[in-house]
């Protein structure tokens, strides 16, 4: 009889492939799920730069997605990929604060959230 081929590196090249289209799985999910979290109030740091509170899965990934300036506001867009490890989460939220720079000096300016809401000065 003679010596039967090995079927190792096909299922070597069956789980990477797996592997793969896995994990690629796995950011498609993340990259749908960016949300605009809530904004609870903002503080002055500098005259160019403001810290915003948002409330976020204590997981999350939080970033400032836009700011738009004008004569009278300064309109914050931050978003948040909540909890990117499978199974992990919380159903409590936590304050955390971002960062925000400014391309000229806050002055008497507003600030509103993405949708021109009027974010609150603590």
């Amino acid at each position: 009889m003679g010596q039967r081929p090995s079927v190792r590196v096909p299922i070597v090249l069956a789980l990477a492939a797996v592997a793969l289209y896995g994990t690629a799985f796995l950011i498609w999910i993340q990259n749908s799920s960016v949300v605009a979290p809530q904004m609870d109030s903002y503080a002055v740091v500098d005259a160019r730069t403001i810290s915003v509170r948002v409330y976020v899965a204590p997981c999350s990934w939080t970033r400032v997605a836009r700011v738009v300036e004008s004569t009278t506001a300064v309109r914050v867009a931050i978003e948040t990929l909540p909890c990117p490890a499978l199974g992990a989460g919380s159903d409590a939220l936590s304050l955390r604060e971002v960062p925000v720079q400014l391309a000229s000096d806050l002055g008497p300016r507003t600030v509103e959230d993405a949708n021109g809401q009027p974010i609150p000065q603590r």
